[in-house]
């Protein structure tokens, strides 16, 4: 017993022995860490004024670093040994510190200097074109490398501050006033660093076709040749010129050839319409000759003179002038324009207004059909026209040209109609009327007329209670009782044959003469 116990006895000490050599052995290996050394820290700044910085710590003895950014954010990154860090920073100079440690938990620091600085943005380009909505106003645009955003100054106010926009965007500006102005586009970088450029834009208010005579900016330069000449107030706003302004011209002296020369911005475009029309108003008597005729910049080539004559006296009119033989291809830049030429000076003070190219002869009251110079905008609803000789002249009508009206076979509710587009809205008050005359084939046919605005049906003047009373003759109706309420821009001339009823067979109307008596 005493042998087993000692036995016991000496292997407890050996135990406790091995023990107390491996305590020995982790201490020895904890004294032999050194502390963090030879600390250092790469920044790459990437090169497309992102600011955004790489941060690539190193050192020996390390385990692993805290980066402290050092951007007013108080935020910092723990990374192990041979990891980075990103941030974006704003152009300035930051002081990084980094603190290393090893697995001791032993640190070392550093701090270094980041300075970031944005390049110059590259390869600016602007892009400023003309306003498709005004002689006064342009678009900027602009691109360019390295770039964070763009800055536009458009040259007329000192006071207004830039208009800032990005790529891709475009600024729309218009001017108060004709002139030469500098833009100036500036590519920011998001620092200090900025790339600019200028142009020079040139704002005109050209005088170009329509031409009406309204712009309070435009100096019209209107060349008086005996003769007084002036851009004046509209003396009689009407419906048959509600303009504000236009040309007031007087003979003057005693030559019979007193005029006025209407410069243009530059040769006219006869690429569309080649006939003129042109708003006049004179006191003289009706059938006094209205002439105009064309020239290039200097007067050097001139077209023939083409000749209008009033109609009425007092009154605005809209006069026609047949340029056929015209030779379209001369730069043409000026308007010549006389009122009783090869006539003695009166003293009557006439106006102009409003010259503008066109097909033909405006489309006015009374429709008679007549003028083979006017180009009709008519639409039809179950049938189709035509513009034709008369075939059955007679004492209420003995015109030449009539229109034909041809209807279709057609169940009820047709609305069977012809429609007419006039270029003069139609005035109506409580007692106005209209005379139209008709051939049918048949008595009792009803006949409605009603004008309406283009584009809105549903503003309108309308009768419906006329009924032809010949059959196979002309006979005149008469449409009165009219609401008379004030509507404007009713231009739509619409008639209506029989509207309501069914017809078993195709039907042909004749109209002609649509006179507003009242």
């Amino acid at each position: 017993m005493k042998n087993l116990k000692f036995l016991f006895v000496s292997i407890m000490v050996v135990f406790v022995s091995l023990s107390g050599c491996e305590s020995d052995e982790d201490t020895d290996l904890g004294a032999g860490i050194e502390a963090p050394s030879n600390l250092d820290v790469l920044f790459n700044i990437t090169q497309d004024n992102s600011g955004v910085v790489t941060i690539s710590p190193s050192g020996t003895n390390v385990s692993s670093f805290e980066v402290f950014f050092a951007d007013g954010s108080g935020e910092s990154e723990v990374l192990a040994l041979g990891e980075n860090a990103e941030r974006a920073y704003p152009e300035g100079s930051y002081p990084i510190r980094i603190v290393a440690f090893n697995l001791n938990g032993d640190t070392a620091e550093l701090i270094k200097n980041l300075d970031v600085s944005f390049r110059a943005p590259e390869n600016l380009a602007v892009t400023i074109t003309e306003s498709a909505a005004s002689n006064f106003g342009i678009s900027v645009s602009a691109t360019a490398d390295f770039e964070t955003s763009f800055e536009v100054a458009f040259g007329e106010d000192p006071l207004l501050a830039p208009v800032t926009f990005m790529e891709g965007d475009t600024v729309d500006y218009e001017y108060s006033n004709t002139g030469a102005y500098t833009v100036t586009v500036t590519a920011l970088s998001g620092g200090a660093a900025t790339t600019e450029t200028t142009e020079v834009v040139m704002i005109e208010d050209p005088v170009v076709l329509p031409l009406d005579f309204e712009s309070t900016t435009l100096n019209y330069n209107l060349i008086g040749f005996e003769s007084a000449v002036s851009i004046i107030s509209n003396p009689d706003v009407s419906v048959g010129n509600n303009s504000s302004r236009v040309v007031s011209i007087q003979k003057t002296g005693t030559q019979t050839f007193g005029g006025v020369v209407v410069p243009l911005g530059g040769p006219i475009d006869f690429a569309g319409p080649q006939n003129i029309r042109m708003k006049t108003w004179s006191p003289m008597p009706v059938g006094t000759k209205v002439t105009i005729k064309l020239e290039n910049a200097d007067g050097s080539i001139a077209s023939a003179d083409y000749e209008a004559f009033t109609t009425v006296s007092n009154e605005w009119e809209t006069l026609f002038f047949n340029t056929a033989g015209l030779d379209t291809t001369q730069p043409f830049s000026r308007f010549v324009v006389f009122f009783d030429l090869g006539g003695a000076p009166t003293g009557d003070t006439n106006y102009f207004d409003d010259i503008e190219l066109a097909e033909g002869a405006p489309i006015l009251l009374p429709l008679d059909f007549e003028d083979s110079n006017r180009v009709y905008n008519i639409g039809t609803n179950n049938g189709s026209f035509a513009i034709v000789p008369n075939a059955t002249p007679d004492p209420v009508n003995s015109s030449s040209t009539v229109l034909q009206f041809d209807r279709n076979a057609t169940g009820p509710n047709n609305f069977a109609l012809v429609a007419i587009v006039l270029d003069q809205p139609v005035v109506f008050n409580a007692t106005t009327s209209f005379t139209l005359k008709v051939y049918s084939p048949r008595a009792g046919l009803p006949v409605w007329l009603k004008v309406e605005r283009i584009g809105n049906g549903g503003l309108f003047q309308e009768v419906t209670n006329v009924t032809t009373t010949v059959a196979n003759g002309w006979e005149e109706l008469t449409f009165t009782g009219f609401t008379g309420n004030t509507m404007d821009d009713l231009r739509n001339v619409v008639i209506f044959f029989d509207p309501l009823q069914a017809t078993s067979a195709p039907e042909t109307i004749y109209i002609d003469d649509l006179i507003k008596t009242n």
